[in-house]
Parts: C-alpha cells; structure tokens; sequence
C-alpha cells in the first residue's frame, strides 16, 4: 500500500509493494494519526476484498484490536440471541397459531376443525404474503410496492370466503349438499315475487300430485313435487375448479408455485363474479 501525502511543493511515499493503490493525503490528514489509521485500514479492506474476488485467498493477520473486536461482537451476538429466545419464550402463547388455540378452546369441540382448516388456510395466504413482500424489497423495491405485493396475496374475496364456508360446512356435516346447491355465489336464496312459486327446500319424501293427497278437516292438501336438478353450468364447473385450486394451494410447498396458484383462484373468482354480479 502506498499513502502519499502532496503538497504543491513536495510529495513523500510509503510502500508496501508496486502492485497497491496509491492514495493522496494532504498534509492537514498526515498530521492526524487517527485519520491515517483509519484510511490505512480502509484501504486494506479494499485488498483483501479485491484478493478475494480474484480467488486470492491471502489474508492479513489480525492486529490485538481487531482480535478483542471479534471477540467483544461474539459476546454481543450471543447475548443478542439469548435475549430473542427470552423474548420468544415470553410472548409464545400470544403468536397467531397459540392465540386461536386459546379461543377455540372455548368453544364446542363440535366445530374444532372447521375452525382449524379457515385458520390453516387464512395463515398460508398471509405467510405466502409475507414472503411475497419480502422478496420485493429484497430486490430493492419501494415499500409501497411490497404493501401491494402483500395485499395481493392475503386477500381473500368475497366468493371465495362464502364457496370456501360452504365447503367446509359440508364437510363437516353442519350442512346439507343438495341444500347448499341451491344457495348462489353471494350466499343468498333465489327470490321469487310469488311465493308460492318457491321450491320447498330440502323436503325429502316428494309424492307426486296424483298419489300425494291427504285429508286435513275435510280438505285436500296437494304436496308439490320438489325435485329439481341442477345443471352442470359454467357457474358449477368454476366453483368445483375454485375449491381444486385451493386444495393445491394448500398441499403446495414452493414459493412460486403458491403465487402461481393464488392468480389462478383471483382469476376464476373474477369469473365467478362475472356471471353473477
């Protein structure tokens, strides 16, 4: 290394070898030991970065400062740990997971698991989001962006919530299939002006006008045939692709497959809005 200190009359050198940088201090610098040692070490972490970048692999000995520095950081980082365990160990039964424990318990073991698969799927959009957020400003991006790229991913639409109750609901015996077919993607009942024109919803023993006839105070009362049959509609067949969608969402474990298949239940609920808003 060279440290050549210049005036407009004179110039003095040191160096170490003809291969270092050659740095101009001024007379006001050569006079300030501190400052010296200061640009002597910043040059010298120069060399042993650009010796490393080359695949040099010599390194200068440490001085007894920089030694009692290491170890001084060392003592830091592990009390630095000790606190963060401490503090973890503190607070655990106030993370995400551990407090909806709390409040499902008291509540009807009944409905434990419908509860657990709303937690389990709400937590994946909000970790993926997270992850997602990250990633942006990672890559330098703006915090605005990261909100954005956040918000994209917890999200969780309207159809979507009401389809994904309605399966849960289903699947743990609190409703009825061919009762829940009937209910449209906003969750409400069809309307109908007249009400005698709407379906009995959910009668089981249908009889049919001619054999259904029962005596009631000496009047006839007709039971109106109920079977109705839904069609494989395009409405259908997105709210069974919505529901594979999240299934894979939930079974996913990569990064970009997780992003790639929460655009596809954004674009199928879009869909889904389309044919019924």
């Amino acid at each position: 290394m060279i440290i050549i200190s210049g005036t407009n009359n004179w110039q003095e050198a040191f160096a170490e070898s003809e291969s270092t940088p050659i740095i101009l201090v001024s007379d006001k610098l050569k006079n300030d030991p501190f400052a010296m040692k200061i640009i002597a070490e910043m040059e010298a972490q120069k060399l042993r970065h650009k010796q490393m970048s080359e695949g040099k692999t010599t390194f200068l000995p440490l001085t007894k400062e920089q030694i009692e520095v290491e170890k001084t950081r060392k003592i830091v980082d592990d009390r630095l740990k000790e606190d963060l365990n401490s503090m973890n160990n503190k607070y655990l039964d106030f993370t995400p997971k551990n407090a909806f424990k709390k409040f499902i318990e008291r509540i009807n073991s009944t409905y434990h698991g419908i509860f657990w698969d709303q937690f389990d799927y709400l937590n994946a959009k909000v970790q993926l989001a997270i992850a997602a957020k990250n990633l942006v400003l990672e890559n330098g991006g703006s915090f605005y962006d990261a909100q954005r790229e956040y918000f994209k991913y917890a999200s969780m639409p309207r159809v979507d919530m009401i389809n994904y109750i309605e399966e849960l609901n289903i699947k743990y015996g609190f409703a009825n299939e061919d009762i829940q077919s009937n209910f449209d993607s906003k969750g409400k009942l069809p309307r109908f002006e007249d009400d005698e024109d709407a379906p009995c919803y959910g009668c089981e023993n249908v009889e049919s006008n001619d054999e259904s006839k029962s005596q009631t105070n000496g009047e006839i009362t007709n039971i109106i045939n109920n079977v109705q049959v839904k069609p494989k509609s395009e409405l259908t067949l997105l709210e069974e692709q919505l529901s594979e969608l999240r299934q894979q969402f939930l079974d996913a474990t990569d990064l970009d497959q997780k992003k790639s298949l929460v655009d596809s239940l954004n674009e199928t609920v879009k869909k889904i809005q389309n044919l019924t808003y």
